[in-house]
């Protein structure tokens, strides 16, 4: 199966309702009237009562006798409490669907049940209206007429807070256009700060809620989705992205050429890829491109971004990651991306290093050195065995998805507090290990492949000896 697409849609705000923080040239979220914040509230409160209520039905039984008494029962779907709120979050709407697509990749946050169910959300989003899409495109692209020779209506991908189009210029390249779903600045500013009440309140309430720290979690979740609201940020990340691919000699991996002409806060206009998803190994392994050699030089220009500019590409599923038909690796959707300082940067190195080398000590101190605790408060040596036993086996057993949950579960045990951007990289590796499994075959692990990792320090040598 062939994808043409040349980014998905991530959910990025209506950047047009952006405000500036006073003093502090901060992105804020829009302000909101009084009245809509009623509305709002007493909207999301019926929701909840709604779902809980009838979940307290299904536990006595009344629902499905229900369904059974009126012939339905064909039709009965036992309401889970993960089912009910997912449930609930689909007809919230975009803002309530975005968090539950963080809670579908937060195995390493919330319950499994909850992370799995929530996983229906990320494929169940339904476009809005083309009319809108023209509007948006003709409000933030000047003659935005006159070079688009055609727009098709149905969309590629519909997401949360973006949908994407094929279209074609008027000079008659082939191009994708995301945009933004209309006004959903206002919606999630209210939802947002719905979410904090909440967040304080199951705070109090609900010792999970404080272990897994719920205000900080919808905080963070407000300050992507800042990040997100103006599609010049990802442009920016995408050309950065080239950037550093030119500046170490790789011409055989890219993300999207943006036209910049056709872009804008809420629409973003780019070169179309056309290539298999990595999950795709039937047309890929079929091709007559060396999988294995493409995964590689794949996975090395995700590093080099990492060694070269301190960011990563921080949601490499398989739409994002192509094997493009020109032989090319293709990166789409910079929507969501990990940024670190120079000493942050040295220090997730050290930890991928540490993994790649079986030196746990080393994954144990680069830990340490993010802040994850203070090593006063912990017995390192204690430390580094539960590190040990917890992932060698994972490594050498290629039980990778068990990775995150084993951090968190040694995370509990030492107290640790993992920083978001950990978890993130953590993440993007288990993804990277399933492709080299797929396309590389057992004999190729992304945390202890040699060849990978002299890559990686070749890389790292290049750039500490580049010209600033």
């Amino acid at each position: 199966m062939t994808t043409m697409v040349g980014v998905a849609p991530t959910g990025a705000e209506d950047g047009r309702d952006m405000s500036v923080s006073e003093g502090k040239g901060l992105p804020q979220l829009p302000e909101v009237s009084a009245w809509r914040m009623v509305s709002r509230a007493a909207l999301v409160t019926a929701v909840f009562v709604w779902f809980v209520s009838l979940r307290l039905l299904d536990l006595v039984g009344l629902r499905w006798l229900a369904f059974t008494l009126t012939g339905q029962r064909a039709r009965y779907e036992r309401l889970s409490g993960p089912v009910a709120f997912r449930r609930a979050f689909e007809v919230l709407g975009p803002t309530y669907v975005k968090l539950g697509q963080l809670v579908a990749s937060g195995e390493a946050l919330f319950p499994e049940r909850y992370s799995e169910e929530f996983r229906k959300l990320l494929d169940r989003v339904p476009p809005f209206d083309f009319a809108d899409v023209e509007r948006t495109i003709e409000a933030d692209v000047d003659g935005a007429a006159a070079r688009f020779a055609y727009i098709d209506p149905s969309p590629i991908a519909a997401a949360s807070i973006a949908q994407v189009h094929a279209a074609t210029l008027d000079d008659g390249e082939e191009v994708v256009v995301k945009v933004q779903r209309p006004g959903i600045g206002e919606l999630a500013a209210a939802d947002i700060a719905l979410m904090r009440i909440f967040a304080r309140v199951a705070h109090r309430v609900s010792l999970h809620a404080r272990r897994a720290n719920a205000l900080a979690i919808i905080e963070d979740f407000e300050a992507n989705l800042v990040e997100e609201l103006d599609f010049r940020n990802e442009a920016g990340r995408m050309r950065e992205f080239n950037q550093v691919m030119k500046a170490m000699g790789t011409d055989s991996v890219a993300a999207p050429r943006i036209e910049d002409d056709l872009s804008g806060p809420r629409v973003l206009t780019m070169e179309r890829f056309d290539g298999w998803r990595l999950d795709d190994t039937t047309s890929i392994l079929a091709s007559d491109f060396d999988a294995e050699e493409r995964l590689l030089t794949g996975i090395r220009a995700w590093f080099q971004t990492l060694i070269c500019k301190g960011f990563f590409h921080g949601d490499v599923h398989a739409g994002n990651f192509l094997l493009l038909k020109d032989g090319r690796i293709g990166y789409l959707d910079f929507g969501i991306v990990g940024v670190f300082t120079e000493d942050q940067k040295k220090n997730v190195l050290e930890y991928v290093l540490g993994f790649q080398s079986r030196d746990f000590e080393r994954v144990g101190r680069s830990m340490l050195a993010m802040g994850v605790t203070d090593e006063s408060k912990i017995e390192f040596d204690v430390f580094v065995v539960d590190l040990t036993e917890a992932y060698a086996p994972l490594i050498d057993g290629r039980k990778m998805k068990e990775l995150i949950p084993n951090i968190m579960r040694v995370g509990r045990k030492h107290q640790l507090r993992m920083p978001r951007d950990l978890v993130l990289v953590t993440k993007q590796l288990v993804y990277l290990d399933r492709y080299s499994r797929a396309l590389g075959g057992e004999g190729m692990n992304v945390l202890t492949d040699q060849r990978l990792s002299n890559l990686i320090m070749q890389d790292m040598l290049a750039a500490m000896f580049a010209p600033t």
